[in-house]
């Protein structure tokens, strides 16, 4: 036929037809991987197990057809009767790929994510802070530590249901934590004396109370020995700023003083150095004597002179007597031995009257007062006594009651001497019985 094309011939025609194979497959390999990048970015957001398992499939379908068109094969014709001629061949796939292997292990491991919230601790830190008033190695809880909490968001990632990967993306909290703040105690001095500040010590000797920090400042006041001074500061480790007597302050080098520590039994021996440093023949008998009723029987018990034992046995009545009227004790102790003869007058035995009270000269033992026991006398005598000469006029007592002074001459034994007795030795004789009572403390 004019103008006709010329036929094809089958070689050209198979290759034709394999160039439009390769161009559909590679049209529908890329609609199809788009199609299934979208599909599979939807399920990775929203998959279940399900979703997961059906995800396995379309890979396998993939892979299923790539391997279709990647086989080892030969493209042939018959020609007449003559031999198949091979017209094309395709390259030869070197790596096969094992589909059942990728189908078994996509099937059997199955990823999963979960958004979590946790509520979790917040720790507190330790704060350490420095004391120089604290004894060394002590410490002190100035602020309790507390636990914060707070809410921590998760992302976690699980094959076959199993914990793989757990990353935090976000938290909030729900209570702050509050820092532990720690006081340690830096002195040595205050270690050495086991003490605190606002404690005592002692003092090892007479010593002055200096105005500075300094050896040779000048002293303004002197502490006798075995004194108790209360610490208010510790000055390198060598001075301490102490109060005396509750109004004295001043400082004093810390070798000069000592502790219960150091010195066992020194508190008791400054309690009584206290008591009897001011027994003197002035001293003030208007005010208790700072004995404890443990004293009173301490110095009342096994006095030689005391046959029938009157006094020992009335040391709580003397006491009691001291508290109640602000009187010094063994004052009156000292009045009932010197007056009594140590409880051997008629007028004691009889009359439980230790003081001759109420008796005249002419008629003594008629006159003196009769009372029911030994502790009423000594009661009534004290409040006779502060009453009338051992305070001036106008005097409110501890009782409440108001003093009339018509005898005070000062609240002294020589003061007393003058009213009370015409024997100008009277104090004297009952001071020395007070001294000695004293000196069995």
């Amino acid at each position: 036929m004019t103008g006709s094309k010329k036929p094809k011939s089958i070689s050209e025609v198979f290759k034709e037809l394999e160039k439009d194979k390769d161009k559909q497959v590679k049209i529908y390999q890329e609609e199809k991987k788009e199609k299934e990048e979208s599909s599979f970015i939807f399920h990775v957001k929203h998959r279940t197990k399900k979703d997961n398992i059906l995800l396995v499939m379309i890979v396998l379908v993939v892979l299923l057809t790539f391997s279709l068109f990647s086989r080892n094969y030969i493209l042939a014709v018959h020609i007449g009767d003559g031999p198949k001629n091979a017209i094309g061949t395709f390259e030869k796939n070197d790596s096969p790929k094992d589909v059942y292997a990728i189908l078994s292990n996509n099937m059997s491991s199955i990823e999963q994510k979960e958004l979590i919230d946790q509520e979790e601790e917040i720790l507190f830190e330790t704060q350490h802070i420095a004391n120089k008033d604290m004894p060394e190695g002590e410490v002190q809880t100035i602020q309790e530590g507390i636990i914060g909490k707070k809410i921590v968001t998760y992302v976690r990632s699980y094959e076959n249901d199993r914990l793989v990967k757990q990353i935090p993306v976000g938290e909030s909290i729900l209570q702050e934590s509050q820092n532990e703040i720690l006081e340690e105690g830096t002195s040595h001095v205050l270690k050495q004396y086991h003490i605190h500040i606002g404690d005592s010590l002692y003092t090892a000797q007479d010593i002055g109370l200096k105005k500075t920090v300094n050896i040779n400042s000048d002293s303004w006041l002197t502490i006798p020995k075995y004194y108790d001074v209360q610490v208010l500061e510790v000055i390198d480790e060598t001075w301490m700023k102490v109060s005396y007597n509750n109004r004295n302050t001043g400082y004093i080098l810390t070798d000069y003083l000592t502790s219960e520590t150091l010195t066992p039994g020194i508190k008791e021996l400054s309690r009584k150095t206290k008591i009897l440093n001011p027994v003197e023949l002035d001293m003030e008998l208007n005010q208790p004597s700072g004995l404890s009723l443990a004293d009173y029987q301490e110095i009342l018990s096994n006095l030689p002179q005391d046959t029938n034992h009157i006094f020992q046995e009335n040391a709580k009545a003397f006491y009691a007597a001291e508290q109640k009227y602000e009187i010094n004790g063994i004052f009156l102790v000292a009045i009932a031995i010197h007056e009594s003869g140590w409880g051997k007058s008629a007028i004691s035995i009889n009359k439980h009257n230790l003081f001759g009270f109420g008796a005249y000269d002419a008629l003594p033992y008629e006159s003196a007062v009769t009372f029911d026991s030994y502790a009423e006398g000594i009661d009534t005598v004290a409040a006779w006594l502060v009453t009338n000469y051992l305070n001036p006029a106008g005097t409110v007592l501890k009782t409440g009651s108001i003093a009339s002074g018509q005898y005070y001459n000062g609240a002294t034994v020589t003061g007393v001497n003058v009213r009370y007795s015409t024997d100008t030795a009277w104090c004297t004789k009952v001071f020395a019985t007070m001294q000695n009572l004293y000196e069995k403390l």
